[in-house]
This record gives structure tokens, sequence and C-alpha cells, in this order.
């Protein structure tokens, strides 16, 4: 894999943050919190860690941190001074001839320096510069909410593959059923208990069933292939995916309480919202700037130069040398640009208007969105208990048909069918724990109280109100 190589200061931004977090405290859930899905299976915690580095999303999004840096310097450049010189050295000869004639030569070296400062821009210079540096705050916490959404798509995607593997055994029993029940009609076959074509039908479901378990295999092995892709490990194998989906917790009243204030604070503590209203920042400055465009901006500048001159005339010959020194107050004034300082202005303010809207809809969605992740992780709740309660009926029903083989008084394909259908109750447990570890995933997402946060820097969301 290529190394993405950033500026020092770059550098410096993304790793301090995670060097200065001891390793053992990378993500580590609250004791104030529900379990989410890393903390009942801990092989999928240092999964979330390095995707931090080598998912290809957060490279991408690293890159703008970077792009977002340059920026900054380049906003900061103009309330600079700038240096410049031009040195020559050589001869030039003029000759002018009229009733006598007169030459003059410039010979050797010859230089000239410059430099400007801006003085006074009525505060559009501080304002470009204001726009750089909130630049890189976006880009920093556009990169920690790439990586919040990431958190809990990796986890999806990780249950996901849990489930599968359970459906995977499920396929793979159900074919070995039928491979069982070609066998025993063969056999009736030989015995003459029962005509050649009987077998027919049960081959047909043997190939049935092997059609679903490949069908099985391939999505896994597809759903796999993509996981690894998201978190950057192409060498991501199967066996490291548990073959269980571990009981969640659930905590109604540690929900509503994080969701109360959640609302009390109208989402401020969010990427989005606090970007949003830094952008609001940026078109105000952006408007400051086009409302003095048609004023005098001041400046000092300061030339230099040097050049050596020899005149030669019929009877005479003079050299001498010329040097400059140049201090100006300079004064650029822009009396009409043919109402481009008009358009600068109204699109500022346009721009602001519409972040300003866009930022009561994303308050307002969030807020909605908050509320009801919280109803659907009740109702999720609710759900998982009855397939709880299905799984352990099916548990006992397996136990019960054992029994009653034992005795005699059921046969082994009942013992079969039962365990189809405890495997079945299984395979909708880990789909129903999935479903409630992947709503609570997004409630502590949403609310950015997600303890995999911790490996984002405190300061990329500073600043933000």
């Amino acid at each position: 894999m290529a190394t993405l190589h950033l500026p020092g200061r770059i550098s410096r931004l993304l790793a301090g943050g995670l060097l200065a977090i001891p390793i053992g405290a990378l993500g580590q859930s609250s004791s104030n919190l529900p379990p989410l899905p890393e903390d009942l299976i801990p092989a999928l915690r240092p999964i979330l860690v390095s995707a931090l580095a080598q998912s290809p999303q957060m490279i991408a999004h690293n890159i703008d941190i970077a792009q977002a840096e340059g920026n900054r310097i380049s906003d900061r450049a103009p309330m600079l001074p700038s240096l410049g010189t031009n040195v020559q050295y050589g001869s030039n000869t003029t000759t002018t001839a009229y009733a006598t004639s007169n030459s003059s030569t410039n010979s050797g070296l010859l230089y000239s320096i410059y430099a400007n400062q801006p003085v006074y821009h009525w505060g559009a210079l501080k304002a470009r510069s204001d726009i750089g540096k909130i630049g890189v705050r976006i880009a920093e916490r556009n990169y920690a909410d790439a990586y919040r959404q990431l958190v809990v798509s990796v986890r999806a995607q990780f249950l996901a593959l849990v489930a599968k593997r359970i459906g995977l055994r499920n396929a793979e029993y159900a074919l070995q059923q039928a491979e069982q029940a070609v066998a025993f009609a063969e056999d009736q076959v030989k015995a003459k208990t029962l005509p050649p074509g009987a077998v027919v039908g049960p081959q047909m479901a043997v190939d049935d069933a092997r059609l679903a378990r490949d069908r099985v295999v391939e999505d896994m092995e597809n759903s796999k292939r993509l996981f690894a892709l998201s978190i950057g490990q192409t060498d991501f194998g199967i066996q490291n995916v548990p073959d269980e989906v571990p009981r969640p917790a659930y905590a109604p009243e540690t929900i509503t309480k994080l969701l109360q204030q959640f609302v009390q604070e109208g989402g401020e503590k969010t990427y989005p919202i606090a970007n949003l209203r830094d952008s609001i920042k940026q078109a105000d400055l952006d408007y400051r700037i086009a409302r003095v465009q048609l004023r005098p901006m001041f400046g000092l500048s300061y030339y230099n130069s040097q050049q050596t001159q020899a005149n030669v005339g019929p009877t005479s010959l003079n050299q001498y040398v010329t040097k400059s020194n140049n201090y100006n107050v300079v004064a650029n004034w822009s009396v009409f640009d043919g109402f481009a300082t008009r358009g600068a202005k109204l699109s500022a303010l346009s721009r602001k208007r519409s972040l300003e809207r866009t930022l009561r809809t994303t308050v307002d969605q969030t807020m909605a969105q908050a509320r009801d992740l919280e109803k659907q992780l009740g109702f999720s709740w609710r759900g998982l208990d009855l397939a709880q309660r299905r799984r352990d009926m099916a548990e006992g029903g397996v136990a019960g048909v054992t029994g009653d083989v034992k005795r005699g008084l059921l046969s082994e394909n009942d013992i079969a069918a039962a365990r189809s259908y405890f495997y079945q109750t299984e395979w909708t447990l880990a789909m129903t724990r999935a479903d409630y570890l992947n709503l609570w995933s997004q409630f502590v997402s949403t609310l950015c109280v997600d303890p995999m946060l911790t490996v984002i820097p405190d300061r990329y969301l500073q600043d933000g109100k």
C-alpha cells in the first residue's frame, strides 16, 4: 500500500491526538453506557481502531485536511510582507547620432529590490485569514464525522457477517438432511419398498439445498470482501468472525437521559451542526470582504536599485553609479468594478441565508432522528425478547424430542426437524440482536457520545459554537 506523506504540521495534527491517548484507552466503553458490539465481541475493537488509519475513506479525508491547511496558509499570506528582487549582470550600449555621436553604456551588476506590506484593508485581510482557519476546523470535523459514520458501518457489517455465518451453518445442515433423505430413499428403492421414481423428489431437494448453500457461501464471501475493503485490511479472514451475537443489554433510563440532554443542547456537539455554524461564519466573513472592496486599500512599499552607466561623447567620458531608494505609502482604490462588488455581497448574503435555513432543518431532523431511534430501540428490544423466548422454547423442544426418540415414541427424523427449527430460531435471534445493537450504535453515534470517538482529538470539536 502506498504511504501518504503530508506536511509536517498536518502529520502532527492527525497523529498527535492518537499519540496523546494511551493505547489501552482507545475506544474504551463508558461504564455508564450499555455495551456496544465491540464490548461484546472484543475482536471488533482493534478493527475499529485500525480503520481510522487504514480505511480508504479516512485516508481521503486525511488529504482533505492537508488541502484545507494549504488553503489556510494561502489565505493568510496577503497579511504578510512580500519581498522580491531582480538581478542582472551584463553590458548594454546605446548610441545616438546627430551632428555628433554620443553613446552610453550600462555594464556590471544591475539589481533592484522591492518589498510591500499591506497596512489597512478595512479588515478584509484578517477576514480572509479567518476563513482559512475555519476551513481547517471544518475539514477536521469532516474527518471526525467520517470516522463516526465508518464506525457505525463497520459494526453493522461485522454483525451481518456473524449472522451470515450462522445462516451458512443452517444451509449446510439443511443440505446434510436432504442428502440423508436421498440415501434413505435409495435404500428403500433397493429394498423394493419404494418405486425407482421415489428418488427424484429427494434428489431435487438436495439440488435446491446445495444451490441455497452455495448462494449463502458466495454472499458471505462477497460481504467479507466488501468489509475488508471498507476497513483497509485485505487479509481479513472469516475466522475472525464469531458464530454468535452475544446478548446485549437495555437501559431505558440511560437512553432517555442521553436524549433529554441532547435535545436541551440542541445538537451543538454534533459534527454536522458545528460545521454548519462555522460555514455560516465563513459566509459572513465573505460578506465583510465584499463590502469593503470599493474602499481604498493602504500599504507600504520599498524599492532599492543600482546601475552603473558610462556616457561617451566626442570630447568627454562620464561614468557614474546610480542608486535609488524609495519609501512609499500606497493607496489603491478601485472606484468602479462593473458591479462585481454588488454581486459578491449578494452571493455571500444568499449563501449565509441558505446555510442558516439548512442549519435549522438539520437541527430539527437530527432531533427527530434521535427521538425515533429511542423509540426503535424499545421496539427492537421487545422483538429481541420474543426471539429469545422462541429460541429457548425451540431448544427445549429439541431436548423433549430427543427424549421421546430414546423412549421409542418418535423417529430420528423428528429430531432433525426439531433441530432445524432450533437453528432457524438461533439465526432469527442473531438477526434481532444485531438489529438492536445497530440501533444502539446509531443512537450513540447520532448523539456524538460514541466511546469510539475518543480516538479523535478533542480539538476537532472545539470552537464549534
